[in-house]
């Protein structure tokens, strides 16, 4: 997962055609005015979907996008990975498969927090795209104490 030169989100939907350079050059303008990243920019502005994000960084990393809508969460793999550390990284454990797991990441190009997933739950880890609003769905719906898993 080494990556040799910075990662740019707005550079990857240009190449995809996702978004113009007109509607890049306006998201990065109002980045300078407010602490929010690129891409909850672009998704607040209507330029593109959290999914168009997810979809175009998994096709960039050679990684599987993860529709988590509908996806039946295993509650013994969840808690894997404390619900702090799920939070703070913005990933959940959703397969086990071979000894490897597979980590639904809402940055899935943040190389530090998946070898600091790996360490916390003691396995090599794969990582897929989900998007950031189905992802803390799907953190409050998998360590929640009273509606459990459905």
């Amino acid at each position: 997962m080494a990556r040799s030169e910075k990662f740019r989100l707005g550079n990857l939907l240009l190449q995809q055609r996702l978004i113009s350079q007109e509607q890049l050059d306006y998201a990065l303008e109002q980045q300078k005015h407010v602490e929010l990243r690129l891409g909850r920019i672009l998704v607040n502005n209507a330029f593109v979907t959290e999914e168009n994000i997810s979809e175009a960084l998994a096709k960039q990393q050679g990684i599987p996008y993860i529709d988590l809508k509908n996806f039946r969460l295993n509650p013994n793999l969840v808690r894997l990975l404390p619900e702090n550390q799920a939070r703070q990284f913005q990933a959940i454990v959703l397969e086990e498969n071979n000894g490897m797991l597979l980590v639904g990441m809402a940055d899935p190009t943040d190389t530090k927090a998946a070898d600091e997933i790996a360490c916390i739950v003691k396995s090599g880890i794969d990582v897929a795209a989900v998007t950031e609003g189905q992802l803390l769905k799907s953190i409050d719906r998998g360590y929640s104490r009273t509606h459990g898993f459905s």
